[in-house]
């Protein structure tokens, strides 16, 4: 039982950190250009390995910062970046 228990909230918790946000599909036309959630991140000295549409909607990018690898997720609405996950 002891076992079952623990195994329970191992899962809840792994979900929860695992968790990545959910965005609303933009109305057609209504999406902010991808260049400026990119941009964004350059800026701060980020360098974008690769980008992709979530499946929550939501612009995602893989990189690094100051040698951290990083996904950081951009609302595809207003282009205002979201979360930062080290990966």
């Amino acid at each position: 039982m002891k076992i079952a228990t623990l195994a329970a909230l191992i899962t809840l918790s792994a979900t929860a950190v695992f968790a990545e946000p959910e965005c609303t599909a933009p109305a057609e036309g209504g999406a902010a250009p991808v260049w400026e959630a990119i941009k964004s991140f350059e800026e701060e000295g980020g360098v974008v390995r690769s980008f992709k549409i979530n499946d929550g909607a939501c612009y995602e990018i893989y990189g690094t910062l100051d040698g951290t690898n990083m996904e950081v997720f951009f609302d595809p609405t207003t282009g205002e970046e979201l979360d930062r996950i080290d990966a």
